[in-house]
């Protein structure tokens, strides 16, 4: 056998570090048109043609995708390579020259009783899956197990669409790469511009303008939710960016809490995912939201902690605080425990406020359009609606990250269902209910609805004039310490000195 072709190829960016890159579990997630599945299979070409005798499987989830989409790429991948295949049909793999094996078969079984029996008993060296996104975690675990070819580097290669933060892809590969023997990394259309023709990304560009739903993920590469539908505050259409209501240029920016107002908290209990914002209304009929907390896979025991934690770290010295929070905590728990979400609450140390009605569809789209109006409003200190850019986080039980949830929700995750719901005899829009970012979107809206477009209670004005007046005595006080100290020391001083008559003085 004569020497290997040699081929060079110009790599930029993440994808020439995942090219080299011979860690056991590679993630290549990336943009539409961003490259990954050519790398990936050239990737496969050169361990095939470097390493003699090896196996690998290249597949994606079904056969028809893998027979149709990745065959045809890699047949093609091998010309341009000027590297020959044989291909054996009974057997369903690509055999090379030097004695390399490239198995190319779906994995979905037709029958779940045999639902591995498609790669059992197969020894690999190498597994690439395409289109990660489609497999089930079973599977995934599985197609490590296959990784058995003695003498040969061993590795799995992934390459999916984005997925969101809830999928096993963004658990096993976290964004900061902390697992050892597994590494992520993330390509943009940008990153493969250079082989790209400038009308493809000028194309891709008027597809998916800033504030469309699927920006994030098909051109930039980003975790997050697939978003199908309209924003509920961005344009109608995505060709007029500035039509929308959130303009993210404009309503994101530094806010600071204005320590002579009261500070707003809402809860939304979620799903697994608990959700905290913070927020003042001035006396120019303003919103400024301060600042978020979302949660991932969390309880509320654990998660109310978390809130009081933050609101000390970020607003120490707030005039007064007040909570509301998810009408829906205030039912029964549908396990039979004795405590709602509310009751929980209370035990923590929160006394939140509710409306019944918070959650029906004509109180929520309600609160939308005057929530818009204020982001479409500008007042004597410039924009009303204003949401602060550094304080949001996202907290799992195995760290802490920053994620701009309620701006990303606003500009384009938070969209608007197909379908509409009748309300009597009306029908009334709703928002789709994501999971993700819908969270952090009801929080503003219990905001809205609590606290929002109305004047205080007597009750609220009443508790906020004692924190006003509390607030002033201390200023006072602390003011006055100097000279209190002073005449106090006098005092004492003079306490000490004898009477006049007995210091000579006149009789």
């Amino acid at each position: 056998m004569g020497e290997a072709p040699v081929v060079r190829m110009t790599w930029r960016g993440p994808v020439a570090a995942f090219l080299t890159d011979t860690t056991r579990h590679l993630d290549l997630e990336g943009a539409i048109r961003s490259g990954k599945t050519t790398a990936a299979l050239w990737k496969v070409l050169t361990s095939c043609c470097t390493h003699p005798g090896i196996h690998w499987l290249i597949c994606r989830f079904s056969d028809e995708d893998t027979r149709t989409k990745l065959k045809p790429m890699w047949e093609k991948v091998c010309v341009d390579a000027g590297v020959p295949m044989r291909w054996n049909a009974q057997f369903k793999y690509y055999e090379c020259a030097n004695g390399s094996r490239v198995y190319c078969f779906g994995l979905k079984a037709q029958d779940l009783t045999m639902r591995y029996a498609k790669f059992r008993g197969v020894t690999l060296a190498g597994v690439y899956v395409d289109q990660t996104e489609e497999l089930p975690f079973d599977i995934y675990e599985e197609l490590t197990g296959r990784l058995s070819q003695v003498g040969f580097p061993q590795q799995i290669i992934l390459t999916p669409n984005p997925p969101d933060e809830n999928h096993w892809l963004a658990t096993r590969f976290p964004a900061e790469n902390r697992y050892k023997g597994h590494q992520y990394y993330r390509v943009s259309v940008y990153d493969n511009a250079h082989n790209l023709a400038p009308e493809t990304i000028e194309g891709l560009e008027q597809a998916y303008p800033p504030g469309h739903a699927k920006r994030r993920p098909l051109l930039l590469g980003l975790r997050g939710v697939n978003v199908i539908g309209t924003p509920v505050y961005g344009a109608l259409d995505p060709r007029e960016p500035e039509s929308a209501a959130f303009q993210r240029v404009r309503h994101e920016r530094p806010v600071q809490m204005d320590q002579s107002l009261p500070l707003y908290e809402s809860l939304d209990f979620g799903k697994h995912h608990p959700c905290v914002v913070w927020a003042q209304y001035t006396p120019w009929s303003e919103l400024h939201v301060l600042g978020g907390v979302l949660g991932q896979h969390l309880d509320l025991e654990t998660f109310a902690p978390i809130v009081q934690q933050y609101r000390q770290r970020w607003f120490p010295n707030a005039l007064e605080v007040q909570t509301c929070c998810d009408p829906a905590g205030s039912h029964a728990n549908s396990q039979g425990l004795q405590q709602n979400a509310v009751d929980v609450l209370g035990g923590l140390g929160f006394h939140p406020l509710y409306k019944p009605d918070s959650n029906s569809p004509a109180i929520r789209e309600a609160m939308i359009e005057r929530l818009a109006g204020c982001m479409r409003r500008r007042g004597p200190r410039g924009e009303a609606f204003a949401i602060d850019r550094e304080r949001w986080v996202r907290i799992s039980a195995t760290g802490v990250v920053l994620e701009r949830f309620l701006a990303d929700g606003c500009e384009a995750g938070y969209v608007w269902d197909i379908h509409f719901v009748s309300v009597g005899s009306k029908q009334i829009r709703k928002p789709v209910k994501d999971g993700w970012y819908e969270h952090g979107q009801n929080c503003l809206e219990y905001l809205e609805h609590n606290f929002g477009g109305v004047q205080p209670t007597l009750e609220q004005a009443a508790r906020r004039a004692v924190s006003v007046k509390a607030r002033e005595d201390q200023r006072i006080e602390k003011e006055a310490a100097p000279w209190l100290n002073r005449y106090e020391a006098i005092a004492r001083a003079n306490q000490k000195r004898p009477p006049a008559h007995h210091r000579g003085g006149y009789r």
